[in-house]
């Protein structure tokens, strides 16, 4: 028999090295992160959604109202941008938005 036609040979793990693994996937699994910011982001009021989805289109900024619906990190990161702009309309939207948002998170119903 050639050396290449032998099987590799497969070197036991210690009962040692056995249990530092195990331990090592377990502090992983432990430090996993949580994403709670993709929980819902709640509905919002559509017809006010599609219009700032247009507005922000039209300063270069496309937004995903789907991702707006599920992903409350990326629609709070949207609102930002938008307030950030020197669009008074846009902020204007933005800021109802976030009124909205706000008040769905704290349970308080909305007066706007």
């Amino acid at each position: 028999m050639s050396p290449a036609s032998n099987p590799p040979t497969t070197h036991p793990v210690s009962a040692q090295a056995s249990a530092l693994l195990a331990q090592g996937d377990e502090r992983w699994a432990q430090r996993r992160p949580v994403w709670r910011e993709r929980e819902l982001a709640l509905a919002w009021p559509q017809d006010l959604l599609d219009v700032f989805s247009r507005r922000m289109e039209s300063h270069g900024m496309a937004i995903h109202q789907a991702q707006m619906l599920c992903d409350r990190r990326y629609a709070l990161q949207q609102l930002r941008l938008a307030h950030n702009t020197a669009d008074d309309t846009l902020r204007w939207m933005a800021t109802q938005l976030f009124r909205h948002f706000e008040s769905r998170q704290s349970g308080v119903a909305s007066v706007h």
